[in-house]
């Protein structure tokens, strides 16, 4: 049942550094720099450098490698596109793309990154 598949899909843990998630047993699927899109309505315009980490299922972002706490993370628990953004790029976006959920209540998060190449740090590899 959807339940009991819920219940064994790892949550992000909240307070852990970027340096102690990228050495956790276990393994990172992949690590590196992307701007992300801001979700606040006051930085909606902005799309600072992130520090990306997918461990497990969960997708962490950090304003650095070296981070104490990631500003940010979530589940990719029914996130089951990741598309091109195209209405989204501009001269300093040259490859967005946009991670989606099945459920129209999910946020939709953007990253970009400087190729086609950079889109693999998403779910789909």
């Amino acid at each position: 049942s959807m339940a009991s598949l819920e219940m064994c899909w790892p949550a992000p843990m909240r307070a852990i550094g970027a340096q102690n998630l990228l050495t956790m047993p276990g393994g990172v699927s992949t690590c590196g720099y992307l701007h992300k899109k801001g979700g606040s309505q006051f930085s909606l315009m902005k799309w600072p450098l992130r520090y990306i980490i997918l461990h497990k299922g969960c997708v962490y972002y950090f304003k650095s490698s070296t981070s104490a706490a990631p500003q940010g993370a979530f589940s990719l628990n029914g996130y089951n596109r990741v598309m091109r953004a195209a209405e989204e790029t501009t001269s300093n976006n040259v490859f967005p793309f946009k991670i989606v959920h099945f459920s129209k209540k999910h946020r939709i998060w953007l990253f970009s990154g400087a190729s086609e190449e950079e889109r693999r740090v998403s779910p789909d590899t």
